[in-house]
C-alpha cells in the first residue's frame, strides 16, 4: 500500500503497488514536485474572515502546492492565511487592498505568524509550528545597483557615514534626524516655523531689530518698538531760541598803559601871593623857571601831568536781555524704512 511524504505529499508507492497505473502515478508526483518549485496561484481572500489554502495527497493542483501565491481581493479585517504546518518555503505578494493586516501562519499555530505589509513580496519559509521571514531582520550586506524603494518603516543602524547625493521630500514623517542640534534658534523670513521648529514668542523680541556683536549673543534689551520710533515721515522746522535768560561771568584786567602829557586833561598849578610877599618867598620865586606866570595876587605854574601808567580790573557778568534771539533751522529725514519680518524659531 502507498504511503505519501509529509512535506511535498508525494505518493510512496509500495512495491508491487500499481500495476498498469505506476507511470500515471509517477506523472502526479513529478507534476507535484513542478508546482512546489515553480508554480503560480493568484488566491482572492477578500473579506474578513481567515483562510486555509487547501492541500492534499498527490495534488498537483493544491493551493499549498505552489512555490509563488499572490492574495488579491479587499480586505474589510484584519486576516490570517493558513498554510501547512510541515517544513516548506514560499514566495508570498500581498496584492490586497483595504487598511488591514494580512498574516500568514502554519495551521493551528496563528500566533506565529507574520504579517505581510500591502504591495509587498516576501520570502517565508516554515518550519513546521512557525513562519520565518526571510526578509525581516535576516538580510546581512545588500547592493543595490539601481534604485531602492521602501514602503515601509525603516531604521538606520551606522557607525560610520550615511551619504546621498540628493534627498527628495521635506522630512515631515521624519523623527530623530536633525539638521541642528534641539534648542538651536534660527531665524525665518515666513510666517509661521516650518516642521520640526517651534516660534519664539518672547514679548521681548516683538517689533525690534538686530545689533550685530562681538560678545555673547541672544541676549535683548531697549523699551522702544522698531516701527513706532521711526513711523514719522521727513518734516522740516525753524525754532526760535530765546538768548534774554543767557548769562555768562566774565572777569580779568585791562594791559597796562602809561598815559602821556597831551592824554591827560588840561590843567595848571596856582600859586597865590599874597602882599606883602616876605623876602625869602620873593626868593623862591624869582629863582623859578620863567614858566611861572601870573600877576596881581596870584603866580601860574606850566601846565603839566603826571606822566604815571595804571590799569584797570574788569569783573562782572554779561547779560544777554539785550541780545537778539536766534533762530535755528532744522529738519528731520525720512525714517520709514524698510523692512522684512521674520520670526525666530527653535529646533524641537
Amino acid at each position: 500500500m502507498s504511503t505519501y511524504s509529509d512535506r511535498l505529499k508525494l505518493e510512496l508507492m509500495a512495491t508491487g503497488a500499481n500495476v498498469n497505473t505506476w507511470g500515471n502515478v509517477t506523472n502526479t508526483n513529478l507534476e507535484t514536485v513542478d508546482a512546489f518549485n515553480a508554480g503560480y496561484l493568484a488566491k482572492s481572500v477578500a473579506g474578513s474572515a481567515n483562510v486555509t489554502l487547501t492541500t492534499a495527497n498527490r495534488d498537483p493542483n493544491a493551493e499549498s502546492s505552489n512555490k509563488v501565491i499572490e492574495f488579491t481581493g479587499a480586505l474589510t479585517g484584519d486576516i490570517t492565511v493558513f498554510i501547512p504546518a510541515v517544513e516548506n518555503n514560499y514566495i508570498f505578494f500581498n496584492n490586497t487592498s483595504g487598511s488591514f493586516t494580512l498574516t500568514v501562519a502554519p495551521t493551528g499555530h496563528g500566533s506565529n505568524g507574520v504579517a505581510i505589509s500591502q504591495g509587498s513580496h516576501t520570502v517565508q519559509y516554515c518550519t513546521g509550528d512557525t513562519v520565518v521571514d526571510l526578509f525581516a531582520n535576516s538580510l546581512g550586506n545588500v547592493r543595490v545597483i539601481n534604485q531602492l524603494r521602501v514602503g515601509d518603516n525603516i531604521q538606520l543602524n551606522s557607525n560610520g557615514v550615511v551619504a546621498a547625493t540628493t534627498v527628495t521630500g521635506n522630512g515631515a514623517g521624519l523623527s530623530g534626524v536633525n539638521e541642528f542640534p534641539s534648542g538651536t534658534k534660527v531665524m525665518f523670513a515666513q510666517a509661521d516655523a516650518p516642521t520640526g521648529f517651534t516660534k519664539d514668542t518672547t514679548a521681548a523680541l516683538n517689533n525690534s531689530t538686530l545689533r550685530i556683536v562681538t560678545g555673547s549673543g541672544g541676549g535683548t534689551s531697549g523699551t522702544s518698538d522698531f516701527t513706532s520710533t521711526f513711523a514719522a515721515k521727513s518734516a522740516a522746522a525753524d525754532t526760535t531760541v530765546d538768548m534774554s535768560p543767557l548769562t555768562a561771568p566774565v572777569s580779568g584786567t585791562s594791559g597796562s598803559h602809561t598815559l602821556s602829557t597831551p592824554e591827560l586833561p588840561a590843567h595848571n598849578h596856582s600859586l597865590r601871593l599874597n602882599a606883602p610877599t616876605p623876602p625869602a618867598i620873593r626868593r623862591v620865586i624869582t629863582a623859578q623857571p620863567s614858566s611861572l606866570s601870573g600877576t596881581g595876587g596870584t603866580t601860574n605854574f606850566g601846565n603839566t601831568g603826571g606822566g604815571g601808567s595804571h590799569s584797570h580790573p574788569i569783573t562782572g557778568t554779561v547779560v544777554g536781555n539785550n541780545a537778539a534771539d536766534l533762530t535755528i533751522s532744522q529738519s528731520v529725514p525720512n525714517m520709514d524704512l524698510k523692512y522684512l519680518d521674520s520670526i525666530i524659531a527653535s529646533q524641537d
